[in-house]
């Protein structure tokens, strides 16, 4: 507040923890803003509050004023035409202290248009006439802006009240408050206007009689010297009639101040009645009293009481403590009493004054004296005798001075000095010793006081130069010398000559007395006044000699200090000497005449050199500008002879003010102004005085600068600096010390008063300058340099920068720009203009509206000087008056085009804002800019009319006018809110984007500038904030226009949902009015949200369907109408649903009900609730207040839900309290008692919550019935780990933990609850039932532990049915819940063995196929409960085996077989090893085998990583016992085996020997079982001798077998031994034999030569088969297929012993005794063999049962490292192979044909197939073209001779013949091993290149037209089309990355399988791999072609698919082969 006080015109916002740099930004900001000068506040200028009014009332008027300022009027504009101009005008003819409000009557008026009238006069007013204060109340009063000292004195002396309260107001005003008031002379003044009011008063008084005789009784009171002869009787009576007629005049002066006071603003009675109370009191001296007693209202009264409390006045006080003493009823008697007695008081005093006359007697001489004694004019009389005696002593004085010089001139020098010192001082030979001695003692005593003065008036040792400088310039000089002054500087002293005329006699008396000094004029008088100047050389000196005009002599101190002032004579000095030391070598005889010398030899210490240096120090204050203000001095001299140096300072004057000043070699300019005045009655002994200003330059090129140093102020010597940048001389009076001016002399403030003027009249004089008569306005920037700033003075001249701007403001002291440069007042004068600006706004123009003119553009002054002259700085606020100004004009914005406009609110944005966009101006101003212009009725709109912002909100367009949507959506889409839009006209715009001069930011400007003021950017932000809010609350609109209300909503919720940046920052304001104000639509009308509850419909996804609820019940319930969501612009809303539903639910709809507080009685509360707090009712008052909670429609809702018995509405209700109910319900559980005696309230349960719990409403987990909520179980980890899932938990599941108290949900469980549960468990069959095994482990440990005391009743009840969990699936993670079942102890066991569920866990958590348990072994599901399930349940340790079956198909669900192989092989060695110790039965055996059997059984493991079982769909499932085997049958699709991990040596030998059997149990074959041979002949022989060895051999193997395989044997024997009937021999040529799996179809692709091979019933065998090859394929036949060595090597050793000649005898003992083989015995038949199979059986043979498969190479085994690819692999191409098969296996010699022989058929005899083993696979033939899959042999020929690959189009040679042949010249020695003499030979018939050609560009012609019929047209491309290109292919399918490359190979031959391919051809092939394909084209008649396509033909070949020939040429060339 203090701060609003000092700064009104800022306005302060009070912020909590605000810091200092913030108030100094503030303040900062205001710091150059330029405001109106012509308003003072009060507040600013009082020095101290002498007021004691409340601070409220204070603080209430300002508040009003800051509000002021920031509201403008919002009325509606008068239809008269007013502007600034005539509020001005209209203003300043208002009387001085009247109420300007009132008297323009403002708030009429001028308010609708200028707002506020100190807002207006603070910013926009700026008239050096008005001058205006804004009091304490709030007014706004005018005064003088010309008041001065002189015109406050001037209205006083005529008497008027009025105006000497008008100009003491003024005054304070302009000085810058009471602080800076010249007080001292005030009342000087006042004191000197009471004495002539007195006297006029007293005149006046007397004009009804003569006058003569009071006239001469005044004169006789008021003269010194009084006539002996008047009688005292006559003094008496004239006495007696002067008191009466003073009487009246003291009434007279009362009601003076009393009226003075009265008009003048209360916070200024204090500061008035100290001025005029003191001057009334030099007259009255009862004046206090006098003014008491005429007081005629309370008012008054009350006005001095304040000012006596203020003041101390006692006589006010006195009366004050007397009036609040009496009764408020006897305030009026009181009153009069009071009066009466002041009355009384002053009759005392005048009667009291007539006594001490009557009873005094009245002398000649002092009868002025007597008078004093007289209080009632006791002023009055001193003020005459005073002016009188003054003006004796000046007259005495005159004359004695006239004496004295007339006398002076004739008198000897020497009597002169010896009538001194006898006439003064009493030196007298002729006294006596008595008067000699009272004498001395007289000067003794008369010395100690002048040294003392002395010594305490002068604290410098310098002043004693200044002095003799002073005294020499009042000396007088003759006409032809140049007045000079010269010190000699010498060891033993200071010689001072003076060229004046010299001393006089009465010079010399003077210099011996003290105060009686000779200087003309004592205003002159630096020293007058004491008289002791001079004696301030006793400071360096005790005995200063003088000689001049004959006086020599002496004041010597050192014999006593009466030498102060006694003369005493001393011989002359030599004073040519003293000439010749002041002149040097370089000076010309100095003829001076100094007629004054001044000796002053130092005293004994001051030689020395501490004191030397001081005197040294006094020499260099002697500064240049001494001689600035000497009248007479024009040269100093000083002569050192310590150093030799001379230095010497002159005056030079060169006119027009301006003086130089040297010294020595440098120089100063100076410009002097100086002034005489007249003193007027100040000083009544000084008539004239003048003062000086000297302004210090620097000279720069034939120019002056101003030189801005502080400069001292003079009193004709300088004394200290104050702060000012110029000199300032006057005469000044000063203390003792004269090192200060006076500050309460009214002399020194009078005179500071009359420095403004001349200050003012030297900057004129300054600026005609000759030097700046061309260039004015430089002199005028650097005279304005000078002028001293509000703070920059201190002290008794802190005022003077007040003073001197105040008349500065009022004078025409600027130069403005023009033609003529002229002079106009500060307040008329625009600065900081450009030429822009002056283009925008020419000089006629602003002139016109603002009656301002540019100062000239030279002219530079400080941002500070100018807001204190009130310079008007070009701101944002010229433009906008000038655009208010034009409104007002009629026509003056249309006269004005639409660029002018733009460009000036280009400019005025520009000026209101920085580059940067941020304010260059103060926030305050800135927005009291915008408030005006939002006020005036500038912006053109677009059908043609001018409006402003308050008249309602306009619109701009924008590129950016949809950007408050996002997507699609646009404000387009609302048609009823557009058409309410005001927007700006376009040609605004327009007309500025034609001006090629203005810059791309212009536009930007306009808009921002227009956007700041509240023009709205048509952004959808603002349509929703200023035009869709107000709106929504109009119910009016409501009912009227249904279709916009639910568009504006519509409107806004689009907008809300859009990403606009505004939102971020006002959503929640958008959303509060929303809630608060708006109508929304709802199913029974618009409604308030803030008014009724509103809540959503199942419309707007409401999930609890309340409305559904309410209608049951019958419940009224408000709901949102769907109208909302009709709106088109819904249809392109993302999510529109939701996008409303979040919009509606944050302005106040819900889904459920409310619930409110209500206050109750005692009476109304229930017992059950005392009852709840155990409370007596009778205990409580019932008096007492009762806060509780209803929610009427949840209580109702909840009641007619029990009854209905609806769970799903229940569970709703639940779910829907559980989410609201921390957030809206928790804390109104709870109602409160509210006692008077005690502070807090007693808590009980609200009727809220006992509404919820005392009814069954809640849905249970268990069953379908509805419970208290105190009887179910919460949710909670608590009650889950123990009880799990399935426990009757509240339905659903709640999330508060304050609702589960406040419900009083179970938390705990008891084991009695769990007995009851575990029932409930066996009991709910329809779903599974699912928990945790931590929570299982808990209860049964829960159990374990509490049954304790009743074990044996807790073991009958649990066993009374299955109650141990087990879980569906493997468990990872015990907390996790997992399906399971409860089981009986004897079905589970505690341990497994294979830690198969460990191995579970570590491959997968989880996993359940059906609902049946997988892991039984308790260990691993409840590790710690093993002495509760086993000790106590009698559960067993280990599974049985047959579990184990289950425990895998578990493990196969979770784990990949190569991760459980191992434990697979440990659960087989586990079978095995029960198999043999009979714990796995013979049933067990068939579950497991049937188990295995079956397809969801897939628990084996094999090698390809997959889980399978023995069902058909697998395939066939093997076990390895042969490596060979499985490395050659393991990529077979349908063939797997079964893997059981990296199995060390004793696994191994473990599965040969435990395993196989068990593998043989279950029926898994091993591979060797399910292998056979299938062999593959050549060629036929006789067999007679292989069939009679074995016919001889078989009674042996019959003796073996019945021996060693009894049940082989019995199994044979069963049969009736028809494997021997069936049994043939046959011998072939060649035997190979190749192995098949005839169950799986599966065929090796190596054929292996042997010797022996036993298929079926056939044996084949070649003539040179071993023996033991032979007897081991027997063996085959004879025990179960397998080979048994031992049964062949014995057949093997009695065959040797046959062949080796033994006999029959020793064979027998052989086998008896060595073999162990016993007899046959009689009764069994002999194996015997049928007849021999003849050949022609043999050709009877079913091919398919010796000929070898198509995909079976009939090549021999080939070397490693072979290609596999290569021989060829489609042994039916291989040349001449048909021939054996045709000519009964006989062998054909080789054939070799050449290439030129003549081309066969395709169906030629000559190409013979060879024998197969299977049906080749038939092709169908299509007789269309038709993609054949690709054959599964086919050859491709690769020629060796290079010239193959130019055949054109790579056609196929046809016919084609491929022969195959058998060398027969094998050595007969190795037919037993593979050979290499076979030779395979591919042959081809004569080349025909033109059919060949033919038959390559059909088939490139069939293969385009089949791929275009596949692909399109567009993706095939022929290369070769238009003629042969020779790439390596035909046809490019595809573009870009995705080509794909095809060769066409043709033929016409059906039959072929063949074809060529170049290398370069494969080359390309392989490069590109997927990428290329061949496509072999088959054409046939009837237009018929087939197509077979071979992919990758280069990975075909390598994967055996396709096989690679070589072709030699007929005529091979010889190779020489190097060993």
């Amino acid at each position: 507040m203090l701060l609003m006080r000092q700064f009104p015109s800022i306005t302060f916002e009070v912020v909590e923890n605000g810091s200092l740099e913030d108030l100094l930004d503030t303040v900062r900001g205001h710091k150059f803003s330029v405001t109106s000068k012509c308003v003072v506040f009060s507040a600013t200028i009082i020095e101290k509050n002498y007021y004691g009014d409340s601070s409220s009332d204070r603080d209430n008027n300002w508040s009003e004023i800051t509000t002021d300022r920031s509201e403008m009027s919002q009325k509606t504009r008068s239809t008269e035409t007013v502007i600034a101009k005539n509020a001005v005008e209209v203003l300043l003819k208002s009387p001085m202290l009247s109420d300007l409000s009132k008297w323009s009557h403002w708030d009429i008026r001028f308010a609708p248009f200028l707002g506020p009238l100190i807002s207006w006069l603070l910013n926009d007013v700026n008239t050096k006439e008005l001058l205006c204060l804004v009091t304490r109340d709030g007014k706004v009063i005018r005064i003088d802006h010309s008041a001065t000292l002189d015109s406050f004195l001037e209205a006083a002396v005529q008497g008027s009240s009025f105006q000497t309260a008008v100009h003491l107001l003024s005054l304070i005003s302009l000085v810058g408050g009471e602080k800076y008031v010249p007080l001292s002379l005030l009342k000087c003044h006042a004191c000197h206007a009471f004495e002539v009011m007195f006297r006029n008063s007293l005149e006046d008084i007397e004009v009804s009689d003569d006058g003569n005789a009071l006239h001469q009784s005044v004169e006789a009171l008021s003269k010194t010297k009084i006539v002996t002869e008047i009688s005292t009787a006559k003094m008496k009576s004239e006495f007696s009639k002067h008191i009466h007629k003073v009487s009246k005049v003291a009434s007279i002066l009362s009601r003076f101040v009393l009226n003075c006071l009265g008009n003048l603003p209360a916070e200024f009675h204090s500061f008035a009645s100290d001025v005029l109370l003191s001057g009334m009191q030099s007259v009255f001296k009862d004046a206090a009293s006098a003014i008491l007693c005429e007081c005629s209202n309370m008012e008054q009264r009350l006005m001095l009481h304040e000012v006596g409390l203020s003041l101390g006045i006692s006589e006010w006080i006195n009366d004050y403590h007397a009036l609040i003493s009496n009764n408020t009823s006897d305030l009026c008697c009181a009153r009069v009493s009071c009066l009466k007695d002041a009355k009384t008081d002053v009759n005392t005093s005048l009667k009291h004054g007539q006594e001490t006359l009557d009873k005094s007697p009245i002398p000649e001489a002092n009868m002025g004296t007597s008078l004093v004694a007289s209080q009632l004019i006791e002023g009055f009389t001193e003020i005459t005798q005073t002016v009188d005696t003054e003006k004796s002593e000046d007259e005495s004085n005159t004359g004695c001075l006239g004496n004295s010089f007339k006398h002076g001139e004739d008198m000897d020098a020497a009597l002169v000095i010896e009538s001194i010192r006898r006439d003064e001082f009493g030196l007298d030979s002729s006294l006596s010793d008595i008067d000699s001695c009272m004498l001395k003692k007289q000067h003794a005593r008369l010395g100690r006081a002048l040294h003392c003065l002395s010594q305490e008036l002068y604290s410098q040792d310098s002043h004693f130069i200044l002095e003799l400088v002073q005294n020499a310039d009042d000396n007088n000089y003759p006409e032809n010398v140049e007045p000079t002054l010269t010190f000699i500087l010498r060891d033993s002293g200071i010689v001072v000559l003076n060229n004046e005329r010299g001393f006089s006699a009465q010079n010399m008396r003077a210099l011996c007395d003290v105060g009686n000094s000779t200087k003309k004029g004592s205003n002159a008088g630096y020293i007058g006044k004491k008289g002791i100047g001079f004696k301030s050389v006793f400071r360096v000196t005790d005995a200063p000699e003088i000689h001049s005009n004959g006086f020599h002599v002496k004041f010597d101190i050192s014999e006593g200090q009466i030498g102060f002032v006694l003369p005493t004579v001393v011989p002359p000095c030599d004073i040519g000497l003293l000439r010749r030391m002041t002149s040097t070598d370089t000076d010309s005889y100095d003829d001076n005449p100094w007629n004054t010398c001044i000796l002053l030899p130092f005293r004994s210490h001051v030689s020395e050199g501490m004191a030397m240096n001081s005197v040294l120090t006094m020499f260099s204050d002697l500064h240049p500008s001494l001689l600035l203000f000497l009248h007479h001095l024009k040269c100093i001299k000083l002569r050192n002879l310590l150093n030799d140096t001379l230095m010497v300072m002159k005056k030079e004057i060169l006119g027009d003010g301006i003086i130089k000043v040297s010294h020595g070699k440098e120089k100063m300019a100076w410009f002097v102004v100086s002034q005489k005045l007249q003193t007027n009655s100040i000083r009544f002994d000084v008539q004239t005085t003048e003062i000086s200003m000297a302004f210090t330059l620097q000279e720069s090129d034939n120019d002056y600068i101003p030189c801005l140093d502080q400069q001292p102020v003079f009193a004709f010597l300088p004394l200290r600096t104050y702060g000012l940048k110029f000199i300032l001389q006057g005469d000044f009076v000063l203390p003792s010390s004269r090192e200060e001016v006076d500050g309460d002399s009214p002399w020194n403030q009078w005179l500071l008063s009359e420095y403004p003027n001349l200050f003012v009249r030297a900057q004129r004089e300054f600026c005609e300058l000759p030097c700046f008569r061309n260039e004015p306005g430089k002199g005028l920037s650097a005279f304005m340099s000078f002028v001293p700033l509000v703070g920059e003075v201190h002290g008794f001249f802190s005022s003077l920068p007040r003073l001197i701007i105040s008349k500065l403001r009022m004078m025409n002291c600027l130069l403005v720009e023009g033609d003529n440069n002229g002079w106009a007042p500060p307040c008329k004068v625009l600065r900081g203009w450009t030429e822009q600006v002056r283009n925008l706004i020419p000089d006629n123009m602003l002139l016109e509206h603002l009656g301002l003119r540019y100062l000239e553009k030279n002219i530079v002054l400080s941002n500070a000087l100018a807001s204190a002259l009130g310079i008007e700085e070009f701101g944002p606020n010229i433009l906008v008056r000038v655009l208010s100004s034009l409104y007002h004009a009629k026509s003056g914005l249309i006269l004005m085009d639409m660029s002018w406009l733009a460009s000036c609110l280009n400019t005025l944005y520009v000026t209101m804002f920085n580059s940067s966009g941020s304010m260059s101006i103060n926030f305050e101003i800135k927005e009291d800019i915008q408030k005006i212009l939002q006020k005036t009725p500038f912006i053109p709109l677009s059908d043609g009319t001018y409006s402003s912002v308050n008249e309602g909100t306009i619109w701009l367009q924008s590129n950016n006018l949809n950007t408050g949507f996002d997507g699609e959506h646009k404000i387009e889409a609302f048609p009823n809110i557009c058409a309410k839009l005001r927007t700006v006209s376009p040609s605004l715009f327009s007309a500025s984007s034609g001006t090629p001069s203005l810059s791309v930011s212009f536009l930007d400007n306009v808009t921002q500038l227009l956007q700041s003021i509240g023009v709205q950017q048509l952004s959808v932000h603002d349509v929703v904030k200023l035009h869709i809010l107000p709106a929504l609350s109009d119910e009016t609109m409501a009912n009227q226009n249904k279709m916009l209300m639910i568009e504006y909503v519509c409107f806004v919720m689009l907008h809300l949902n859009s990403t606009c940046s505004d939102c971020f920052i006002e959503r929640e304001h958008i959303i509060s009015e929303l809630r608060c104000n708006s109508l929304l639509l709802t199913n029974c009308g618009f409604k308030c949200p803030a008014e009724v509850p509103i809540h959503f419909c199942t419309g707007f996804g409401n999930p609890v369907t309340p409305k559904m609820l309410a209608d049951g019940v019958n419940m009224r319930w408000h709901e949102v109408d769907t109208s909302y969501l009709s709106h088109p612009v819904n249809e392109s809303v993302l999510s529109a649903l939701m996008k409303w539903r979040e919009f509606f639910e944050k302005i106040g709809i819900t889904d459920f009900a409310q619930i409110v507080q209500v206050d109750k009685s005692v009476v109304d509360i229930c017992d059950a609730t005392f009852k709840q707090v155990m409370w007596d009712r009778g205990l409580i008052s019932a008096e007492s207040i009762v806060k509780d909670w209803e929610s009427p429609e949840i209580a109702q809702l909840v009641s007619l839900l029990s009854k209905s018995g609806n769970l799903e509405n229940c569970k709703y209700l639940l779910e829907i309290l559980d989410t609201l109910w921390d957030a809206c319900y928790s804390n109104k559980t709870t109602g409160y008692f509210y006692f008077k005696s005690i502070g807090d309230g007693l808590p009980f349960k609200s009727t809220f919550i006992c509404s919820l719990c005392d009814i069954q409403w809640v849905v249970s987990t268990m069953d379908d019935q509805l419970h208290y909520p105190k009887d179910l179980f919460y949710d909670c980890e608590t009650v889950r780990m123990i009880l799990g899932d399935f426990a009757p938990y509240a339905v659903p599941k709640v999330k508060s933990e304050r609702l589960v108290k406040d419900f009083g949900f179970k938390t705990r469980v008891t084991l009695g609850d769990i007995l009851d549960i575990l029932k409930a468990w066996r009991k709910s069959s329809e779903t599974p039932f699912k928990a945790s095994i931590t929570q299982m482990t808990k209860l049964y440990a829960f159990v374990w532990n509490e049954m304790a005391s009743s074990k044996q009743k807790t073991m009958e009840d649990l066993t009374s049915g299955p109650f141990i969990f087990i879980p569906y699936s493997s468990v990872y993670d015990h907390d996790d819940a997992v399906c399971g079942t409860f089981v009986y102890p004897n079905e589970v066991y505690w341990h497994d063995s294979i830690d198969s569920v460990k191995q579970m866990k570590e491959f997968h958590p989880q996993c359940s196929s059906s609902y049946s348990p997988i892991n039984k072994s308790l260990c691993n599901i409840y590790p710690s409960l093993r002495g509760f399930f086993v000790d106590e349940c009698r559960v067993q340790e280990a599974p049985p085996l047959c579990c184990y079956i289950q425990i895998l198909l578990q493990l196969s669900t979770v784990t990949l077989p190569s991760q459980a192989a191992d434990k697979i092989f440990r659960v087989f060695v586990k079978w095995a090893d029960g198999l043999k110790s009979g714990l796995l039965s013979v049933e067990d055996v068939t579950y497991l085998k049937e188990c295995l059997s079956k397809l969801e059984f897939s628990v084996l493991p094999t090698v390809q990583d997959k889980w399978v079982s023995l069902h058909p769909s697998f395939g066939l499932v093997c076990w390895c016992d042969d490596k060979k085997l499985k490395k050659e049958f393991k990529h077979l699709d349908n063939l797997d085996f079964l893997y059981f991990g990296e199995l060390t040596e004793d696994d191994k030998e473990m599965v040969q020997e435990k395993i196989s059997i068990l593998m043989k149990n279950l029926g898994i074959p091993a591979i060797s079982e399910v292998v056979t041979r299938e062999p593959i002949y050549y060629g036929l022989a006789d067999c007679s001798s292989k069939k009679s060895l074995i016919n001889w051999t078989l009674p042996y193997a019959q003796r073996y077998i019945h021996k060693f395989h009894s049940n082989k044997y019995d199994q044979l024997k069963q049969s009736g031994f028809d494997i021997f009937n069936h049994l043939k021999v046959i011998v072939v040529e060649k035997l190979f034999y190749r192995n098949v799996i005839k169950t799986c179809g599966s065929v090796s692709k190596k054929r292996v030569e042997c010797s022996c091979l036993l298929q079926g019933n056939i044996l084949y065998t070649i003539q040179e088969s071993d023996y033991h090859s032979l007897f081991m394929e027997l063996s085959n036949l004879l025990v179960d297929g397998t080979s048994e060595l031992h049964l062949a090597n014995f057949l093997h050793m009695i065959t040797t012993m046959a062949e080796s000649g033994s006999s029959e005898e020793q064979i027998e003992f052989f086998i008896l005794n060595s073999q162990k083989v016993s007899k046959l015995p009689d009764e069994e038949p002999v194996w015997v063999l049928s007849s021999v199979s003849s050949l022609v059986e043999a050709d009877k043979l079913n091919p398919s049962d010796h000929v070898p498969s198509a995909n079976e190479q009939i090549f021999p085994r080939r070397k490693t490292g072979v290609c596999p690819n290569w021989p060829p692999a489609d042994w039916k191409t291989a040349p001449d192979f048909n021939y054996a098969r045709a000519n009964g296996f006989k062998t054909k010699p080789a054939q070799i044909s050449s290439f030129s022989e003549g081309k066969k058929d395709d169906n030629s005899e000559s190409i013979i197939s060879p024998p197969v083993c299977a049906e080749q696979e038939s092709v169908t033939v299509d007789w269309t073209i038709k993609e054949d899959p690709p054959a599964s042999s086919a050859a491709l020929v690769l020629h060796e001779n290079e010239n193959l690959e130019d055949q054109s189009y790579h056609a196929i040679p046809d016919p084609v013949s491929l022969d195959e042949a058998m060398d027969e010249s094998l050595d007969e020695a190795h037919l037993s091993s593979p050979v290499f003499g076979k030779r395979d030979r591919l042959q081809t018939g004569t080349f025909d290149a033109a059919q060949a050609k033919v038959t390559g560009r059909l088939g490139e012609f069939l293969a385009c037209k089949y791929f275009v019929n596949k692909v399109g047209k567009t993706a095939v491309r022929w290369v070769n089309e238009v003629n042969e290109t020779g790439l390596p292919y035909d046809l490019v399918i595809g573009e870009d990355n995705n080509k794909e490359f095809i060769e066409v190979k043709a033929t016409r031959s059906p039959r072929k399988d063949w074809f060529n391919i170049s290398m370069r051809e494969w080359q390309f092939a392989n490069d590109r791999g997927e990428s290329f394909s061949i496509a072999f084209v088959a054409i046939m008649g009837n237009n018929v072609a087939r197509i077979t396509i071979f992919k990758d033909p280069v990975k075909l070949c390598q994967l055996g698919e396709l096989q690679l020939a070589v072709m030699m040429p007929r005529q091979q060339k010889q190779f020489s082969v190097v060993s």
